[in-house]
């Protein structure tokens, strides 16, 4: 039997899950082409590229000279993120197409990439906001 506050904690945890926004897009490298769960967040400085998603799409990553200092949403440094980044991919939503280059990073196993905000602003999200 479980008890009330790990029902509670699950049932946090969902409804948190179903209030993003998540959208569908595709990347492309060496054309092959991959679908990916992208969330627009404002509280990100630089594009990120999920580790595991790099592992499981066998997407080819290069290393960085020296290791950059990622941090989270509250200013702490990402350990294992910084060693790593992507060459410049095709990303697509819809009919809109732009290249981006992404750190990898670990992340939320539910999301493929993060875009930050001046992705956002760079790239007005067509309909994202109001059709969710």
């Amino acid at each position: 039997m479980e008890s009330s506050a790990g029902s509670s904690a699950k049932n946090v945890r969902r409804l948190v899950v179903e209030t993003r926004r998540v959208i569908d897009m595709t990347l492309d490298q060496d054309r092959k082409k991959h679908q990916v769960k992208a969330q627009l967040n404002t509280q990100c400085s630089v594009a990120l590229i999920n580790d595991k998603t790099t592992e499981r799409l066998r997407l080819k990553k290069e290393k960085h000279r020296q290791v950059r200092r990622i941090e989270n949403y509250t200013g702490e440094r990402v350990a294992a993120a910084g060693r790593y980044y992507m060459k410049p991919l095709l990303l697509q939503h819809q009919r809109y197409y732009s290249k981006e280059s992404f750190e990898v990073s670990p992340m939320d196993p539910e999301i493929d990439i993060f875009l930050p905000f001046s992705w956002i602003q760079e790239h007005p999200p067509q309909g994202t906001w109001t059709n969710m």
